[in-house]
Order: C-alpha cells, then structure tokens, then sequence
C-alpha cells in the first residue's frame, strides 16, 4: 500500500512541475487534456488487454454467446426455409392470381357451361377463364389395359395450371383423336420408357353422363375408341389429356366441372369480391392463398416457439457475460482506482466496461451466425445427399430473411449494452481511494 500511495505523490508532483513550469500555454492545455481525458484507442486497447488478460474465460463467454446466437440461427433457417419451400411447392402448380371454380360440393346443380363462363369472364376484374372437363374411361395397349381419368381441356387452362409437357407436344385446339399421356399410365400399359408411347395408337373407352353432356339423361359408355398418343406428362396418376374441341365434336361433351379464373390483381380484397360474385352464380372457389394463409398459421406458431426457446437461451448467454464482467471488476478494482487518480473520468472507465461487452457479445455473434448458418447448410447438403441415394428431388430449404440479420446486429448491440452497463456503472461511481484499499 505503501508503494502505490508512494508512485502516486511522484506522479503527482510530476504533473505538478509540468503544469506551472510550463513556459507554453498551449502545452499547458493540451498535457492537461491528456491527463484528464484517455483517448478511445487507449479505452479500446485496455479493454482488449483485459480480455487477454484471463483467455479461458473470454473464451468460455464468448463460445457461450456464439452457441446460443448459432442455436437460434440454425433454427431460423430451418424454420423459414422449410416453409418457403412449402409455400414455393404449392404455388408452383397453383399460381396466387388463379382463382380455382368447381362443383364439387354443390351436387351438380350448376355447371360450367358456355353462358356460365361467360357471365364469369364479365365479372369486374376477371381477364380469362379456361375449364376442364372431367370424366372417366379405360384405355387398352396390346394385352394392356387401365383404368383412367380423361380430361378435357383447352392450352389455357394447360398455362393456369403450370402443366409441363414433358415428352411431345400437343395441340389442344385440334378437334382430332390426339390425347396426352401421364407416365404413370405409360408404364401401366408396358412402355418401361414412356417417351416410347409416342406416336402409338390407344384404345379407350370413355363414360358420358349428364354431369357431361346436356342432352344425357342417364350414364352412358361408348367403347372402342381409338386415338393416337402425341405427348407425355409426368404424374403419378393414370391421367388421359384430350383437346376439349375434340370431346366435344365426337362426344357431345358440352359441359365442365371444374375451371381456372385469372385475375387482374392479387390484392386480398378485389379477389374475395371476383370470388364471391363467382359464388353468387352457384360455384365454389378455392384459392392458394387460402393454403398460403393456413401455411403461414402454423408457422407463426413455429416462430412464436423458436422465439420463446432463443429468449431462454439467449438469457443463459447475458448471465455468462454478466459474470465474466462482474468477475473482471472484482480482479481489477485497484487498477480502476489507479486510473481515476490518474486523472480518467467516469465517462472513461464507463466507455472501458461497455466496451468489453461489446466485443464479446459482437464476436460471440460473428461467430454464431455464421456458424449456425454453415450448419444449416450441411443439414441441407446432407439431408440431399440422402434423397439422391433414393432417387428423390434434391430441395434447397435453408432460408434467412434480411430483417433476421438486422434483428440479429441490433439484438447483439443491445445484449453488450444491457450485460455491460451494471459493471461499467458501479466501475465508473467507485471512489478512486476506496478502489485502491480494495484487497
């Protein structure tokens, strides 16, 4: 104790001679600015040696911090991109400003005939409307044979629907015997590569009912037809495509079950009115936004979970901080006090502590962002690489929006504030002498 009051009188009488036999004002001043005010690069480099001082510890703080930021991180990614990739699979197939129409649950009372799709495309924002006649039917190949959905349709509704022709072409404004094939009924009638089907001749019966045809009164099936394969379509049902002028020229087939709206505008509240000026005419309407908004429901729910589970953690990673911090002042209270006698201000030793927080909770969330997202990234690559071995689509569900990063850079701003500021206060407030007879 001796030594330390003995350094501070020879500092003392030091800055004493340097003050009043000063021949220059202005060195005057500016060696008194130096004695009284640290520089920040001098606040920095301190706070930086006293990381260095006791590495362990900042080490386990920092990993405490970088594990909790990369947990919340790697979950974020998994949360959002999963269901992005929903929401994207679902679209894909189901364009936002496509209106769905059908009768499915209305008995059949009303159809989608010519006058009914034409009082639809004269409702105020509707820009066009493709159907597609359902039925059913048989189709033969050799001593092959199947069972069958047969379509109707027209290449609009093709287009609403994203409908890929995979092998092929088809005309679906010619009134001839040409249809389109999925691949599941391909392989069903003995074609091991359906693009081989292409150019064969089918058989196919098909069934007529009044749900059909105007004129039907009673069901109706007509036998041995013959149309030749021009096109492929890859799906996992046993499907059949034929121009809808062609069903209508041989069969008589006038009226359709199910259609496509396209809209002018996806603004939520012009297409619940197009939908029920729709239903006004006795269909029902389905939507994907309706599917969108029930996707996003049940991740809400997700999020509000992931948000609660990082809080927690996040909880557990300030404590750890708050305890380094608080330790290291306990170890370096003399060393405070040596500084305010050396002239430091409060708005120093506070800047000293703040800092300190601030370097570890920035490093701990460099470190856990990056790691977290790196992680998610080879949950990705790995969870693919097993989908190859079984011979399913790769998928990308690893996601992070920007306003996650910037939530991110503020909340680790304010975990080295809020962490720092009880240490930095009671280091700033502790009287320099009180400091120095600490033991």
């Amino acid at each position: 104790m001796r030594k330390i009051f003995k350094n501070l009188l020879d500092k003392t009488k030091t800055i004493f001679l340097k003050l009043f036999l000063s021949q220059s004002k202005k060195n005057y001043s500016d060696d008194l600015q130096n004695i009284r005010r640290m520089r920040l690069a001098s606040v920095i480099y301190i706070s930086y040696r006293n990381l260095m001082v006791n590495k362990l510890r900042s080490f386990l703080t920092i990993a405490g911090v970088s594990v909790g930021i990369g947990i919340v991180t790697f979950l974020i990614c998994i949360g959002f991109g999963v269901q992005k990739m929903i929401v994207n699979e679902v679209t894909k197939k189901n364009p936002i400003d496509v209106i769905n129409v059908n009768n499915k649950k209305l008995d059949n009372f009303v159809s989608l005939n010519e006058k009914n799709v034409e009082k639809i495309k004269k409702i105020n924002g509707v820009e066009d409307v493709a159907v597609k006649v359902n039925t059913g039917g048989k189709i033969y190949f050799d001593n092959y044979q199947t069972d069958v959905i047969i379509y109707g349709t027209t290449k609009k509704y093709f287009e609403l629907s994203n409908i890929p022709v995979k092998y092929g072409t088809i005309d679906l404004k010619d009134s001839a015997s040409k249809a389109a094939i999925s691949t599941k009924a391909a392989s069903i009638l003995g074609f091991k590569n359906p693009k081989d089907i292409i150019g064969k001749s089918i058989k196919f019966d098909i069934i007529l009912s009044r749900e059909t045809n105007s004129d039907l009164k009673e069901e109706k099936n007509i036998t041995d037809n013959e149309a030749e394969v021009v096109a492929v379509i890859d799906d996992n049902n046993a499907i059949v495509w034929f121009p809808s002028c062609c069903l209508k020229d041989k069969f008589k087939i006038d009226l359709a079950q199910e259609g496509k709206v396209k809209i002018k505008s996806t603004d939520e509240a012009k297409m619940s009115e197009i939908r029920k000026n729709i239903e006004v005419l006795g269909f029902n309407t389905e939507s994907v936004i309706d599917v969108i908004n029930d996707i996003n429901s049940f991740f809400w729910g997700v999020k509000i979970v992931l948000i609660i589970f990082g809080v927690i953690i996040m909880s557990i990673s300030a404590m750890g901080m708050l305890n380094t911090l608080s330790v290291s002042l306990l170890q370096r209270t003399k060393e405070v006090g040596i500084l305010k006698a050396l002239g430091a201000k409060r708005k120093d030793i506070f800047k000293m502590f703040i800092l300190e927080a601030a370097i570890i909770s920035f490093l701990g969330g460099i470190i856990g962002f990056f790691g977290g997202y790196g992680l998610a990234k080879i949950f990705n690559i790995f969870f693919n690489l097993l989908a190859h071995q079984r011979n399913l689509e790769s998928v990308a569900f690893i996601y992070i929006p920007s306003y996650f990063v910037i939530a991110l850079v503020v909340f680790i701003a304010f975990l080295g504030l809020v962490t720092g500021i009880g240490p930095a206060r009671r280091a700033a407030y502790i009287h320099a002498l009180d400091a120095l007879r600490y033991e």
